[in-house]
């Protein structure tokens, strides 16, 4: 190569970097303007109660007025209605005798009070506390069948 043919091209390379124009091989400082920082607000949402749906449970078919059946006997009772007692199946549990020895077994009995303790289908389960007019407390416990909202069958043990 000639000299000048080396001296043109380190003047080409010397006005290449003047004028801005970058060369393989030649560094060129390059000014950086910093970014101002950011911040990220992020919003998070308040806790929330979540209900999970339970897996269908089997339960017997319960007549859901069978214990109302056996609470209205009893309310009746209660209140000396002897006729509604009677037709929500007083007449079936009684026995032999009638109506009118039904109403009389109940001269010495002054209040009843009754707890429902369980109720499977249509059987419902009790503890009965009856006051005498001497002021004793009998009690009893055992069941009641209702089928038709009216009493069907009792088991009934006096228990003190």
């Amino acid at each position: 190569m000639k000299p000048t043919g080396i001296l043109v091209g380190a003047l080409l390379l010397v006005g290449a970097a003047a004028c801005g124009v970058p060369v393989a091989g030649v560094p060129v400082p390059v000014a950086v303007t910093p970014q101002a920082a950011t911040t990220s607000v992020i919003a998070v949402p308040a806790p929330q109660t979540v209900y999970v749906q339970q897996p269908p449970v089997y339960v017997a078919p319960v007549d859901p007025s069978a214990a109302q059946t056996v609470i209205s006997y009893y309310d009746a009772l209660n209140r000396r209605d002897f006729t509604t007692a009677w037709s929500l199946g007083g007449s079936r549990i009684a026995g032999s005798g009638g109506y009118t020895k039904y109403v009389n077994g109940f001269s010495t009995t002054s209040w009843d009070t009754l707890t429902v303790t369980d109720v499977r289908g249509n059987t419902v389960y009790v503890v009965l506390s009856a006051i005498q007019t001497d002021g004793s407390t009998r009690v009893f416990s055992g069941s009641y069948t209702v089928s038709g909202g009216v009493l069907t069958g009792s088991h009934m043990t006096r228990t003190k």
